[in-house]
């Protein structure tokens, strides 16, 4: 396994590759589900043979995650099992017929005669992405000594390792841990997140207070499109706090 990664886009959809330096290159199996029209991975990766698919770490904004990631025999074998005229939904169709395209005539033929799949970005995007990264860098450093140096360091590795192309060595306990992250783990609907959000942030807010004796500390976090929000700067090390707010709302949801 090596920290070797490229952010592949399709219309609209990011699709992540994993060991892109090495001669066995996986992608990360969500979106390309998405794309192929299934309700979610497990029901494409169930026709796949088992050394077509597995698991890998996925570094994301609320840290290491476990992924199911197919090979790229794999993503041949889940485009020949996907046949676009059992699909009744047009707009789906259209969809998985312009995907199967995009891999069998374009990703593939490069991968193989290239070793790698790259797209050329114009010079001023780079330049861009570049600077973006940098005033990202100068901004945790102007927060330093107002939110955690823990936090600060985790998401300064994150922002280095992108602009390296690289997944980030964080320390498991200063890894940034976010409220909706948690609560997502808990596979709550959309409805669901929205009505718990506020009463769970008051009550891991509490009990912050209880075990520091003051508020925890804020940072901003940039959205993905674009917008910057100030949020509290937790870490791992707090997950039994979010735990404790967790089951103090299941007990109240319960009573």
């Amino acid at each position: 396994m090596s920290n070797a990664l490229q952010t592949l886009r399709f219309e609209d959809t990011e699709i992540t590759a994993l060991d892109c330096d090495t001669d066995e290159p996986v992608f990360v199996a969500s979106p390309i589900a998405k794309k192929l029209g299934y309700r979610d991975a497990l029901n494409m990766l169930r026709g796949l043979d088992d050394d077509e698919k597995g698991t890998h770490i996925v570094e994301t904004l609320g840290g290491k995650q476990t992924a199911s990631v197919i090979t790229l025999p794999g993503l041949s074998h889940a485009l020949n099992n996907r046949r676009p005229g059992a699909i009744k939904d047009e707009a789906t169709r259209n969809m998985v017929i312009r995907f199967q395209r995009w891999v069998n005539h374009e990703l593939v033929p490069t991968i193989i005669r290239t070793g790698r799949y790259e797209v050329q970005r114009p010079q001023h995007l780079l330049e861009a992405a570049h600077h973006e990264r940098m005033m990202q860098v100068e901004l945790l450093k102007a927060s330093q000594g107002i939110v955690h140096p823990d936090f600060l360091e985790a998401k300064t590795r994150i922002v280095i390792a992108r602009e390296l192309g690289e997944i980030p060595e964080l320390d498991p306990k200063t890894r940034p841990l976010y409220t909706q992250d948690y609560l997502r783990e808990k596979n709550l609907s959309a409805k669901q997140l929205r009505s718990k959000s506020s009463t769970f942030g008051k009550k891991l807010k509490a009990a912050y207070r209880e075990r520091n004796g003051q508020d925890p500390q804020r940072a901003d976090l940039t959205l993905p499109n674009g917008h910057i929000i100030q949020v509290y700067a937790h870490t791992e090390e707090d997950r039994p706090l979010f735990d404790q707010a967790w089951d103090e709302l299941s007990q109240k949801a319960g009573a």
